[in-house]
């Protein structure tokens, strides 16, 4: 049978962050350059293409994003509402922390509390106030290249930087791994290593993590790929962090 496996996960930037897992949270900022006057920020139901408000964005590009203390339950509320309208053959299972970060499963891997659910903002779809001009996309990275990477699913090149996502931990958690996987470009035989190194100890309810590319491997064609990956936990924004709402 196969398995619907629900990844929810938060692409933050550029943002004013107010913080406290025991009190109602929010992500607040200014989208860089933008245009689009008053924008909400959504997710689209999987298979019932229910539109969900996560956020807003005002004329001037100030945007809020409430974090829910008790994100958990709003999260499982979601993924009923996904399992109702699922294909015939599905079902639905969570993410956990052993399985939500690669490498997890080598031999040198180390988990604790790897059965934890782990959920998060989903992807950051815009959409003018209506809900049905779909205006892009937005994510939190470093540079345009990467976030252009990330909306392309690794299509297009990519250069070294890093781009943030938010986790929600039903419980404290952490994970250690390690992975280097032979990788074929398409072109001929060449190939190269791509390294994956997970080093993360998370809290129990909201948590900031970072993906940084520190190596690229640059095939003939001159396309880039990530080469070496580091993941982990982060308190503090990085200075140079960047909303970049990328167009459809």
């Amino acid at each position: 049978m196969r398995h619907l496996i629900l990844k929810l996960v938060v692409l933050p930037v550029f943002f004013y962050f107010t913080y406290n897992t025991a009190a109602q949270s929010s992500l607040q900022g200014n989208v860089t350059n933008w245009t689009q006057g008053e924008s909400l920020i959504v997710y689209f139901g999987m298979f019932n293409d229910e539109m969900t408000k996560i956020g807003t964005i005002s004329e001037d590009g100030t945007m809020n994003i409430p974090l829910d203390p008790d994100y958990l339950n709003s999260f499982r509320e979601i993924a009923e509402k996904e399992a109702a309208n699922a294909p015939q053959g599905w079902s639905m299972s969570y993410k956990t922390l052993a399985t939500t970060f690669p490498c997890l499963n080598e031999e040198s891997a180390v988990t604790i509390n790897g059965e934890a659910i782990v959920s998060g903002l989903p992807q950051l779809f815009l959409t003018d106030p209506s809900g049905f001009t779909e205006l892009g996309i937005l994510y939190a990275a470093s540079s345009i290249e990467v976030a252009t990477w990330l909306k392309s699913y690794g299509m297009e090149s990519v250069i070294p930087g890093y781009y943030l996502e938010w986790l929600f931990m039903e419980e404290e958690g952490f994970a250690n791994g390690k992975c280097v996987t032979p990788t074929y470009t398409g072109n001929d035989s060449e190939s190269y290593e791509d390294t994956y190194l997970v080093d993360v100890k998370l809290q129990k309810g909201w948590n900031m993590i970072k993906y940084e590319i520190t190596d690229v491997f640059t095939s003939k064609t001159g396309k880039t790929y990530p080469s070496k990956t580091l993941v982990s936990r982060v308190e503090n924004l990085p200075e140079d962090i960047q909303w970049l709402a990328i167009g459809n």
